[in-house]
């Protein structure tokens, strides 16, 4: 089911009425005046949500998890006018009373109740006071008419279908061209206007996204406004379409070539700034000092929606600074210079201790690190001030990366329409549709052929070490992830998540893994320093992160999951770590650098705590 659920885009539902539709009709219990801005949803007859409730961005209360070989299931119950926060977690058998608050990036453990008007925080979570009810305070939006109401759900619906078609005009004049000349050669000539096609797809959704961000929004100012109004709808709108741009637009993300694309944004960007797969930004509202580095799948300034209104503020990160893979930076977050937030991670929630120059901090809440490791020392013009050659070797093979993609997409999507113009002289049309799934299954194995080959040929065998960022082997490797995750990923591997042939296929590419394993991840990237023993569990969302970029020096190791452990649902799981025979990382967990969980232990937090 979750498989099927993947090919449709629910998350362009997000943030509307539209997703509340869609979840009573897969069975889910949704009340009166909810907001939902996440797709993070699985088991719908076990979610029930009550009148009022605002559920944040990239939240997740799948209600399953698959442990020893067993795949448990259980409710999701949240009450009238309750809170819960960007990237917070809650698990099945679990329950929030009315006018209770689960904050960001915050767990709710199995068989846990959050009280009525008590707010929570933290993994693993504890009190910290207590929840205004929105009604008791007149701090809530008046309900919208009824009239009102079914306006703007056809406004979200006319957008939804929009998104589609901006794809769709991207990538509509290459392939008009490559259309003209296959009839003017019946071969497969015209393919080698693929690279061509993809480039003007890249360049024309860059420039159609950044059209519509000023056309619509303009330049944006903090502010809270209503969910009911013409703000929110136009921001929605926009903040759909960057969220798209992960999707279409991945490999630019990470490269030399991104950030002249953020500042058309209105983004402020200091000099030899790195910016990896950010998301949620505001890009007026984001400023970045030199020299500072955002790591993959960083939060930066998510909006708070909240009683019936939607908050964003300014986020800005000072010079030098790192902010780790997986944190998240609340909006209105100021970091100091050469400051550091640890993956999965929130910045200390006192702005003065934010502000502090040099500080380290870990965890969410976020505790203060006195110490912190430092890097192998690299000359300065292979970290932050590199020479021209340098410069120009990483902009050509970024250049490969970004057109990498699209072009095999373009070319494997070619090929399947080709073999079914091929058969339609020879076969009815429903007989065709029988060799759809058949066509379509080839055209994806050839992508993680093509990727295997890549993989092999561009980067060897992958080996623990340290390599400073301006270095060939850095971008090779960035090239290699991103054919993974946007080619192959994109057309087949996702949809094999928790199956059998995901391991055949990282096996291919170096993982060593055992026997029955269950893998409902693929975010993972040096595949030669993962080991998973038999009957090992890796649930969906989690990520194997064999290297970091602190420093701007990428740092990697090895990552080993004896047999029968089992890693939780969106946890992370850092290099130079071990997990012994039976032993369980919880949901939304960090298991640090330089680990290792006893066997048959239980571990949950961030970062994780000794045995429960």
């Amino acid at each position: 089911m979750n498989s099927i659920q993947s090919a449709i885009p629910v998350d362009y539902l997000a943030g509307t009425p539209l997703l509340n539709i869609y979840l009573r009709l897969m069975g889910a219990k949704i009340g009166r005046d909810v907001h939902i801005a996440t797709d993070g949803f699985a088991v719908y007859d076990l979610l029930s949500i009550g009148d009022g409730a605002s559920i944040g961005i990239d939240a997740s209360m799948t209600g399953y998890h698959v442990q020893d070989g067993w795949l448990h299931l259980g409710p999701v119950n949240i009450g009238r006018n309750a809170f819960v926060g960007t990237r917070a977690v809650l698990c099945g058998n679990t329950r929030m009373e009315d006018n209770a608050a689960l904050e960001d990036l915050s767990l709710l453990p199995p068989n846990t109740t959050i009280p009525a008007g008590e707010r929570w925080l933290g993994s693993p979570p504890r009190c910290v006071g207590k929840w205004e009810n929105p009604t008791a305070n007149n701090d809530a939006a008046a309900p919208a008419s009824p009239a009102r109401r079914l306006g703007f759900t056809l406004l979200h619906a006319l957008g939804v279908v929009c998104f589609p078609a901006c794809v769709l005009g991207a990538v509509f004049p290459g392939m008009m061209l490559m259309n003209h000349l296959n009839y003017l050669d019946e071969y497969y000539t015209y393919l080698v206007l693929a690279p061509l096609v993809g480039l003007s797809f890249v360049v024309f959704l860059c420039l159609e996204i950044a059209c519509f961000k000023w056309l619509l929004l303009g330049r944006v100012k903090p502010g809270r406004y209503p969910i009911c109004g013409s703000f929110y709808l136009r921001k929605w709108f926009v903040d759909q379409l960057l969220d798209l741009s992960l999707d279409f637009l991945g490999p630019l993300y990470a490269s030399v070539y991104l950030a002249p694309w953020y500042r058309l944004l209105g983004a402020k960007l200091g000099h030899m700034t790195e910016i990896s797969t950010a998301s949620f930004i505001s890009p007026d509202l984001l400023s970045i000092d030199d020299e500072s580095f955002v790591a993959d799948a960083v939060s930066l300034g998510a909006a708070r929606i909240e009683h019936g209104h939607i908050t964003i503020a300014a986020t800005h990160i000072g010079k030098r600074t790192f902010v780790g893979n997986s944190a998240m930076l609340p909006p209105g977050t100021t970091l100091g210079d050469d400051a550091l937030i640890g993956c999965l991670s929130a910045p200390p929630a006192a702005p003065a201790d934010a502000l502090r120059p040099g500080a380290t901090w870990l965890g969410s809440p976020a505790l203060f690190l006195p110490q912190r490791q430092q890097s192998t020392g690299f000359a300065l013009d292979t970290t932050f001030k590199p020479g021209r050659k340098l410069r120009f070797q990483r902009a050509a093979i970024e250049f490969i990366r970004v057109i990498l993609p699209p072009t095999g997409f373009i070319v494997l999507t070619s090929l399947l329409f080709s073999w079914i113009v091929l058969l339609q002289d020879d076969f009815y049309f429903s007989e065709m549709l029988l060799f759809f799934p058949f066509l379509y299954a080839a055209a994806g194995l050839l992508s993680a052929g093509f990727i295997v080959v890549l993989k092999w040929a561009l980067v060897g065998r992958y080996q623990s070490g340290e390599k400073p960022l301006w270095n060939t082997f850095v971008w090779r490797n960035e090239l290699v992830n991103a054919a993974q995750e946007h080619l192959a990923n994109n057309f087949i591997i996702g949809v094999l998540e928790g199956t059998p042939f995901i391991c055949w296929y990282f096996r291919l590419l170096g993982a060593k893994i055992g026997q029955r394993v269950y893998l409902e991840s693929t975010d993972m990237t040096e595949f030669d320093l993962i080991r998973l023993g038999d009957e090992a569990t890796v649930n969906a969302d989690c990520t194997l992160q064999t290297h970091l970029f602190e420093d701007r020096v990428m740092k990697m190791s090895t990552i080993d999951l004896g047999p029968r452990c089992c890693v939780g649902g969106n946890s992370l799981v850092l290099y130079d770590t071990r997990i012994e025979e039976g032993a369980v990382l919880d949901n939304l967990s960090l298991l640090m650098k330089g680990e290792s969980l006893p066997p048959w232990t239980h571990w949950r937090g961030i970062p994780a705590r000794p045995p429960l």
